[in-house]
């Protein structure tokens, strides 16, 4: 993958170092030389917008199987033409997705049902990855219950939709929470990924690619079941993460999901979590079941990653908004999700040599492969 990808049409989102033009802009490419680039001129909403000779432009290419990012200038304008010349990068080597030292690892966070206490697991498992020097991002993809900034008591002006219509870019929608991690609201706008024009379907891999070179793990809280948004992150991640409780129809719907994630893709890493454990004893026992028959009737082993208590402190920790990792790291629940953090992080540092380079690098292929072939 280098610059020898380049082709006319491909799709472009760029910045600039203007303080004037701060926006993140639409353009394509016209024309590929050894030592220029013919881009259309920038959009935004529909309007050109007049850049100068001699502005750094910050350009993301989706050439269809990765995404190219370099810096260039503006050589000169065709006016007539509304296209602009800008400098060719001179090391073919620019890809934000390669041969990076970055691991970044892509969770997906899902459910056969509502009401399993997903959200508050994957909020205090941030928080609990962040307490060990990771740099974590969420973002809420659950369409039904957008509710990750409301457990957080943060404020979200944009959230992943602004990305998708140009609006802003995906650093500009990236709010601080607190705990040390970032979240990304989604709500509504997740839907728009079933239907996306080729524009949007540039910005937000662009903004995939973005994260990727920017945090350790990617949380992604999904909705319960199995929609075409749910299943394309599961598909495209490191790793889908399936959270259960005792309750037989919990356990029902768990195996259900994962029956239905296999007869799609079997290349996938699934680990199973149990939630709202009365006992270790019903803990070890719900995930040496499902583990067992999913071996047994699906030919697949389910990696159990481990159990979590019941507590009170949950429901309290979702009236107060305040997510007992902080609130009460001594509790029984945070300590069982922040050994299952540092269990995480152990295994992630040895597998880097596996992962550096892939990690949401290979997010990103699957997830445009899984669009392109939709």
């Amino acid at each position: 993958m280098g610059i020898d990808d380049l082709k006319p049409g491909q799709e472009i989102s760029l910045t600039t170092n203007s303080a004037f033009y701060k926006n993140v802009y639409e353009s394509k490419v016209v024309a590929v030389d050894k030592d220029m680039l013919c881009i259309s001129m920038p959009c935004y909403k529909g309007l050109f917008i007049p850049l100068n000779v001699g502005f750094v432009l910050n350009l993301r290419i989706n050439t269809g199987a990765d995404i190219l990012s370099f810096t260039s200038e503006i050589l000169y304008r065709n006016v007539s033409e509304h296209s602009l010349f800008v400098r060719m990068p001179t090391h073919p080597n620019v890809t934000e997705n390669q041969s990076s030292s970055k691991s970044c690892k892509f969770i997906t966070v899902t459910s056969g049902k509502g009401g399993v206490g997903k959200t508050s697991f994957i909020i205090n498992y941030a928080i609990s990855l962040s307490k060990l020097g990771k740099k974590v991002v969420l973002l809420d993809a659950d369409l039904g219950m957008a509710n990750v900034d409301v457990l957080l008591k943060t404020n979200t002006r944009y959230n992943i939709v602004d990305v998708i219509d140009g609006q802003k870019g995906i650093n500009e929608v990236i709010a601080e929470a607190p705990g040390g991690i970032h979240i990304i609201a989604g709500g509504s706008g997740i839907q728009k990924l079933a239907n996306l024009s080729p524009a949007e379907y540039n910005r937000i891999t662009c903004g995939f690619t973005y994260l990727e070179s920017h945090y350790d793990y990617v949380l992604i809280d999904t909705g319960a079941g199995l929609s075409k948004n749910v299943t394309s992150f599961i598909f495209a991640s490191d790793e889908p993460l399936v959270v259960t409780t005792p309750e037989p129809h919990a356990i029902t719907d768990a195996y259900s999901i994962i029956k239905v994630i296999l007869e799609e893709n079997r290349d996938v890493s699934m680990k199973l979590i149990v939630n709202k454990c009365e006992t270790p004893a019903e803990g070890t026992e719900v995930l040496k079941r499902i583990t067992g028959v999913v071996k047994n009737f699906l030919n697949y082993s389910v990696e159990p990653l481990g159990y979590i208590p019941e507590s009170r402190i949950v429901s309290r920790s979702i009236k107060d908004q305040a997510p007992f990792a902080l609130s009460q790291p001594s509790s029984d629940v945070a300590k069982a999700i922040r050994e299952l953090a540092e269990k995480e992080a152990r295994d992630q540092r040895g597998n880097d040599a596996r992962i550096t380079g892939k990690g949401l690098t290979s997010f990103v292929s699957k997830f445009m492969n899984l669009f392109k072939n939709a």
